[in-house]
């Protein structure tokens, strides 16, 4: 019975070495989960190498989703929009360790788009119309777009409906097609459909694209060592395989307008 007993201590021992040893990182997709999946087994891949620990990946296709994980898990790194950012940093010891650069920048605006054909040129003239959006949450496709409705005075009693489609592209389509009047989309996929079908009325101040948060709860020098390896990737080609430019530190001022989304997303109840 002691042996069986001290054998159970001693698996029991290794696994929890082996498990403190495995970090999980969390990846909002901002697209086909599949493909983002290919896309940062590349990063979990290099940061495991780098660091010497086993990196579980996690894809959410659903905010929520990756919300619910963060109760249920100890998430020690994530990868999401800055809304979402600041929603698991309202309940967990996290932050805003890196941000990502794309295209060369780290930042990026929402837009409302309108059919090219369309008589609307102002986003005053959007009263009495339907809006559809990218995205139910995240900040350059939703809580943008409604900065700017916000900001032209255009209230949820002005709108007839408003709906999220669920990506930008579907979103673009929406309006193309003639479901909805204007679209509220990023910048920079508005911009791939420029002259096949719509023109951008309106454009909001810059905002980060995607945070990387680290749990806080980390040994310090290993939240240092997680950093310094994201802020010194250089390598070209898991950066192509990612499909970024790189990491960069956060500056806390382009995060200003993002902190009142709850505010922004409180006046338009059509989306609730």
């Amino acid at each position: 019975m002691r042996v069986a007993a001290g054998l159970l201590l001693f698996f029991a021992f290794i696994y929890s070495s082996f498990a403190s040893e495995r970090l999980i990182l969390a990846v909002l997709s901002s697209g086909n989960p599949v493909e983002e999946y290919r896309r940062f087994k590349a990063l979990s891949d290099y940061l495991s190498e780098r660091l010497g620990v086993g990196i579980k990946l996690k894809i959410f296709g659903k905010y929520t989703d990756m919300l619910q994980f963060y109760e249920e898990n100890t998430v020690d790194i994530s990868i999401s929009c800055p809304v979402v950012y600041y929603k698991i940093a309202e309940k967990h010891n996290v932050y805003p360790a890196a941000v990502v650069k794309i295209k060369g920048h780290v930042v990026e605006a929402g837009v409302i788009v309108v059919r090219e054909d369309s008589n609307i040129k102002s986003v005053k003239q959007l009263k009495g119309k339907k809006i559809t959006l990218g995205s139910s949450i995240c900040a350059s496709n939703c809580v943008m777009p409604l900065y700017i409705l916000s900001k032209n005075e255009i209230r949820y009693t002005d709108i007839s409906d408003m709906w999220n489609s669920g990506s930008d592209k579907a979103a673009i389509l929406s309006v193309i097609s003639g479901l909805a009047d204007a679209a509220g989309v990023k910048e920079e996929s508005a911009q791939k459909f420029l002259g096949k079908g719509i023109r951008i009325i309106a454009k909001s101040p810059y905002v980060p694209r995607y945070v990387v948060a680290v749990h806080g709860d980390l040994p310090e020098n290993l939240r240092k060592k997680i950093t310094d390896i994201l802020y010194s990737l250089k390598d070209k080609n898991v950066l192509r395989q990612i499909g970024i430019d790189g990491f960069e530190k956060p500056d806390r001022s382009m995060f200003s307008i993002v902190k009142d989304y709850n505010n922004i997303l409180s006046q338009y109840p059509l989306l609730q």
